[in-house]
């Protein structure tokens, strides 16, 4: 299969020695205590007020503390988000409501909340959870998991409001350690994100709430899509800064922007002083966004190196090819940042790229390129497609590394052994591809077994099948996968008995459970 393009000139053939971290990543830090309160009249919004609330109000979407039963079959749980941040202070107040959808097939008689910045110590304060506006409800914190007691059930196809008051204290970025991979709920001397930073209901499969442990490396989310209606404030804030944010933007004044975003996994951001936008639209009408600092302009004694105009040209062309191969991208919108921490992070309709490529890049055959068209590539396999991130984590990771290469095929076909080299023989990868995140004990090893080990995987799967089977199942794995959290049985499913067969002995070598019993696409959770 061979979609012509424009090839991007070669900027520079130099190979860089950038690599990724070997060091052994340090025990996480111990889950907060358990906290159980029982909420039998009105409590205060804040005990303690980090600054002052925003006056606007969420707009109710139910009669408070009511059950809305005429809910259309297509609709999404909705998240409705006011936010005001304290930029000097690193510190936001948000009132968040839930308009959460039973689609579990039964009754419930609570709800489990995933609470992600719960993970780190005193960044998650919760002052207030009610049903509606007014009804208090009972619930139990203990580490991520938010369980919330409903005074009645919500019957199947129902809605229930909820609406949740918390305070977050952002953490400064870590130079050191595990967490300095998690800069996406941090800040720097210049930038401040806001990444998996609001509480979402967990997601209900085969009759369980899925929350996952907290892991030493990779990411461990199982999220539902939903619709979020986001209103950031930014007070005490230099006159630099600027918003990165996903999504369409409906109102904006200075230091406030609301921003709307349909179907996704999750609502991020990024605030940066001193901000420079390079933009560009895709022949399907696609806006996209670079943002960067000055630092990623390379001054060279023959003049500058405009990396994010390449950032920004990679992206845009990345965008458009895995759009044909694997259907259309979801958004109006695109962005891509400059990360003031190492290597990159995907969210839906924003991705960040560490500074660290930008500052070293060397041309096409350098991790700028390769993390730029990898974190474009989870618009796909993380967003549209979702998989349990902690215990299935090749169903994202392998398919977006594998991605890098059917690029680089495209655009730069003379890079093509260079890349197998480079990004995956180098390392002499071991290990299981179906190994969950909880197995390792450095970022090393989990990269090479799950990233690398899973790209020689798709690899062989595609010299058994033939590129034009191989990639017509992976459209239909995005297809049948869209907006739903999919398992490596659907995966494999979608192959016909015969082709199962075929690719037995590959199964065999690069999966600990090679012989899975298959679920059809009509039938998968």
């Amino acid at each position: 299969m061979c979609i012509k393009r424009t090839p991007y000139p070669l900027l520079l053939l130099l190979l860089t020695a950038c690599a990724f971290t070997r060091a052994s990543e340090p025990a996480p830090a111990p889950t907060p205590t358990s906290v159980r309160i029982i909420q039998t009249t009105l409590v205060p919004t804040f005990s303690r007020q980090v600054q002052a609330v925003p006056s606007v109000e969420i707009p109710p979407t139910a009669t408070p503390g009511a059950l809305r039963c005429e809910v259309p079959a297509d609709a999404r749980t909705g998240h409705q988000v006011i936010a005001e941040m304290d930029y000097a202070s690193r510190s936001v107040i948000v009132h968040q409501q839930i308009d959460y959808i039973n689609r579990t097939g039964g009754d419930l008689t609570q709800i489990i909340f995933n609470v992600r910045p719960n993970s780190t110590p005193q960044v998650f304060s919760l002052q207030n959870v009610t049903q509606g506006s007014d009804t208090p409800l009972t619930y139990e914190l203990t580490g991520q998991r938010l369980m919330l007691e409903l005074p009645q059930p919500l019957p199947d196809g129902c809605a229930l409001a909820v609406k949740l008051s918390f305070s977050l204290q952002i953490p400064p970025m870590e130079e050191q350690g595990r967490r300095r991979f998690q800069g996406y709920l941090g800040y720097s001397a210049r930038q401040v994100n806001l990444g998996h930073w609001l509480p979402v209901p967990a997601p209900r499969i085969d009759q369980q709430w899925v929350t996952r442990d907290e892991a030493t490396l990779g990411e461990y989310e199982v999220l539902d899509e939903a619709d979020w209606d986001v209103t950031l404030t930014v007070t005490n804030a230099p006159p630099d800064v600027q918003l990165a944010a996903p999504g369409t933007l409906l109102d904006a004044t200075p230091g406030s922007w609301r921003y709307q975003l349909k179907a996704a996994r999750d609502f991020s951001l990024s605030l940066g002083q001193g901000f420079n936008i390079v933009s560009s639209q895709t022949a399907a009408g696609v806006t996209v966004e670079v943002y960067t600092y000055a630092d990623a302009i390379i001054g060279t004694d023959s003049g500058p190196i405009d990396t994010p105009a390449f950032a920004l040209d990679v992206a845009a062309n990345s965008l458009s090819m895995y759009s044909d191969l694997f259907g259309a991208y979801p958004y109006e919108r695109l962005v891509l940042v400059q990360a003031d921490f190492p290597d990159g992070m995907e969210f839906s309709g924003l991705v960040f790229v560490g500074g660290e490529y930008f500052r070293g890049f060397g041309g096409p055959n350098s991790y700028l390129m390769l993390i730029t068209v990898h974190e474009v590539a989870h618009q796909w396999w993380y967003n549209l497609v979702g998989n349990d991130q902690a215990l299935a984590p090749w169903l994202d990771e392998s398919l977006a590394t594998y991605s890098e290469y059917i690029f680089i095929e495209e655009y730069f076909p003379a890079l093509k052994d260079w890349w197998w080299s480079f990004r995956v023989d180098n390392f002499s990868p071991e290990g299981f591809v179906d190994s969950n995140v909880y197995e390792f004990e450095s970022r090393r090893a989990y990269i090479n077994a799950v990233y690398l080990r899973g790209v020689r995987m798709l690899n062989e799967l595609r010299t058994a099948l033939g590129t034009d089977v191989f990639f017509d199942w992976l459209s239909r794995y995005a297809v049948n996968g869209a907006g739903r959290i999919m398992t490596p049985e659907t995966f494999w499913s979608l192959l016909t008995p015969e082709q199962f067969e075929t690719t037995a002995a590959i199964r065999q070598r690069y999966l600990r459970q090679p012989e899975i019993i298959l679920i059809r696409p009509d039938s998968s959770s």
